[in-house]
C-alpha cells in the first residue's frame, strides 16, 4: 500500500493536475477529454512533480507545488487567450526576457490579483524551499529520475502524428495546453530551413524604398467603435489610398502583439503555411533564413539598407539580427523622454528624421522603419473609454506621418517606393478585443506621382505577398 505522500503524489499527477489544465484552460470544450490529452497532462505533470521532488527533496512540497505550476500556466493562457486572441505558447517562453526588460508591455493585461498572487509566490517559493527542503540525499535522486522518466515517455509520443501541421485552435482540445506546447516545440526544433531563394534581377532603378511598420495602425472605422466616441478622419491614409498603387487590407495572424511576425513576412516574404511549426515567431529563426531577407537580397541590385527604430533594439534581438539580415545601418533616433501623453518616440518626429536620412542618401538605398507611438500599455482616465481616445489620438499623429511622407517625397526629384502599413490591431482590453477580423491598411505609392483617373482596386495581401509585391516592383520598375 502507498504511503499518504505517495498517494498524494499519484493523485496530483493521475487527477489534480490533468483535471485543472481541462477544467480551467480556454477555451474550453464541451466533450470530454480525449485520452492522448490526458496522458499528455500526466506526463507533464510527471516531468513538474519530478522537478520540484529534485529541487526541495520534500513529496509534499512537491505535490503541492506541481499542481500550483499547471494553475499558473493556465492563469496565463487564459490571461493572453483574452487580451490577444490566442492561448500559451512554446514560443512564448522568450517573452520571460522580455518581461525583465520592459515590464510595462505586460503588466497592464495582468489582473490585480493575479499580480498580488504572483508576489505572493514569489515570496513563498523561497520560504518553502528554506524550511521544508531535505538535506537526505535519495528524495532529490528519486526526484530526478521521476523527472527523466518523464522525459523519456514525452519523448515516445509521436509528435510528427500527433501534430501534423500547426492548428493551436484544434490542437488545444486535443492535445491540452502543456501538450501542445511540448509537441509543437519538438515539430518547431524538427522544421527544415527553405531553399535559398531565387536571386533578384536587374538594377536599382528605384533610387529610394521607404518601408514604414507603422505601431498598432488601422483604420478607426474598421474597429467596430462606440458610437459616441470621436473618429478622427485620417487625412494621410484617405490621401494615400486615392494615391496608391496598390492598398488594402493587410491580412496579419496576431491581434495587439505579435510585431515580429509581420515583420518577418514584409522582410523574408515566406508565408505561414512555408514557415509551418515556425510562424509563430519566425525571429527565432531568422538568422539562418537570412538569404531570403530583402536587404539581403537587394545587395545583389546596389542597394545599401538601413533599419530604424526608436526603442530598445534588444527587442526580438533586432540589434544582432537586423545586420545579419544585410541591413548596413541600424539606428536608434533620439534619446527620448517619456510623458504622459508622449510615454514614446512621436511618429512625426519619427518621419522627419527618416524624411532627413533619405535626403542624404547617395546610393540606391532601402529604409525599413519601425514606429512605436502607438504602442500600449495606454493610459486609464475617469471613464473605460479614455484608452481608445489615447490611442485614436496617437493613431491620428500616424496618420500625419503618412500624409508628411507623402508630401516630402512628393517634392523629390528621384524615384521612390513608399509603403506603409499597420503591423496589428490595437488590443484595449474592454473595448478592442480579439475577433476574426485582424485586417490592417497596407499603401503602395510610387513616386514621381502620375495622373490617374480611378482609384486602384482594394487587394487583400498578406504580410509575404506584400514582400512578393515590393519585389516585383522594383524589379519591373
Amino acid at each position: 500500500m502507498l504511503p499518504p505522500t505517495g498517494l498524494a503524489a499519484l493523485t496530483v499527477i493521475a487527477l489534480v493536475a490533468p483535471a485543472i489544465e481541462y477544467l480551467g484552460v480556454i477555451p474550453r470544450t464541451t466533450t470530454l477529454p480525449s485520452t492522448r490529452r490526458w496522458v499528455l497532462d500526466m506526463l507533464c505533470t510527471l516531468v513538474g512533480y519530478g522537478g520540484w521532488l529534485a529541487l526541495t527533496g520534500n513529496m509534499s512540497v512537491a505535490a503541492l507545488m506541481t499542481p500550483v505550476l499547471m494553475t499558473v500556466i493556465v492563469v496565463a493562457s487564459n490571461i493572453k487567450y483574452k487580451v490577444l486572441g490566442e492561448p500559451l505558447l512554446f514560443s512564448d517562453l522568450v517573452v520571460a526576457r522580455s518581461f525583465l526588460q520592459h515590464p510595462q508591455f505586460y503588466l497592464f493585461s495582468i489582473p490585480a490579483t493575479a499580480r498580488l498572487a504572483l508576489v505572493v509566490l514569489v515570496i513563498v517559493l523561497p520560504v518553502l524551499f528554506w524550511v521544508y527542503a531535505s538535506v537526505a540525499l535519495f528524495p532529490h535522486l528519486l526526484g530526478g529520475s521521476i523527472l527523466l522518466l518523464g522525459c523519456l515517455l514525452l519523448g515516445i509520443c509521436p509528435a510528427r502524428s500527433w501534430a501534423p501541421v500547426p492548428d493551436m485552435k484544434h490542437d488545444l482540445s486535443r492535445l491540452g495546453l502543456p501538450g501542445s506546447m511540448l509537441l509543437y516545440w519538438r515539430r518547431w526544433r524538427g522544421s527544415p530551413d527553405l531553399p535559398p531563394p531565387v536571386p533578384l534581377q536587374g538594377t536599382a532603378i528605384y533610387d529610394q524604398i521607404i518601408i514604414v511598420q507603422c505601431e498598432s495602425f488601422s483604420d478607426p472605422t474598421t474597429l467596430g467603435l462606440p458610437a459616441d466616441i470621436a473618429i478622427p478622419p485620417m487625412p494621410g491614409l484617405t490621401r494615400a489610398r486615392q494615391l496608391a498603387s496598390h492598398q488594402g487590407p493587410l491580412c496579419v495572424s496576431g491581434f495587439g502583439a505579435y510585431t515580429m511576425r509581420s515583420e518577418y513576412g514584409v522582410l523574408f516574404g515566406q508565408s505561414e503555411k512555408e514557415l509551418g511549426f515556425r510562424q509563430y515567431d519566425p525571429f527565432l529563426t531568422a538568422r539562418r533564413e537570412h538569404s531570403h531577407a530583402l536587404p539581403f537580397r537587394l545587395k545583389a541590385m546596389g542597394y545599401e539598407s538601413t533599419f530604424i527604430h526608436p526603442h530598445d533594439l534588444r527587442f526580438y534581438d533586432r540589434k544582432t539580427l537586423m545586420p545579419a539580415m544585410g541591413f548596413t545601418h541600424v539606428i536608434r533616433p533620439g534619446p527620448h523622454v517619456s510623458t504622459d501623453s508622449m510615454p514614446y518616440f512621436s511618429d512625426i518626429t519619427l518621419g522627419e528624421t527618416l524624411d532627413d536620412i533619405v535626403r542624404t542618401a547617395r546610393t540606391p538605398s532601402l529604409f525599413y522603419t519601425v514606429t512605436m507611438e502607438n504602442h500600449g500599455p495606454w493610459p486609464t482616465g475617469a471613464d473605460r473609454n479614455a484608452p481608445l481616445r489615447h490611442y485614436l489620438e496617437h493613431v491620428a499623429n500616424s496618420d500625419q506621418m503618412l500624409l508628411n511622407l507623402i508630401n516630402d517625397l512628393s517634392k523629390q526629384t528621384g524615384r521612390s517606393l513608399l509603403v506603409f502599413f499597420g503591423d496589428h490591431r490595437p488590443s484595449i482590453p474592454g473595448v478592442i478585443t480579439p475577433g476574426a477580423l485582424r485586417d490592417v491598411p497596407y499603401v503602395v505609392l510610387s513616386f514621381p506621382l502620375t495622373e490617374k483617373t480611378a482609384h486602384c482596386p482594394s487587394i487583400a495581401l498578406t504580410p509575404a505577398q506584400l514582400n512578393k509585391l515590393i519585389t516585383t516592383l522594383i524589379c519591373q520598375a
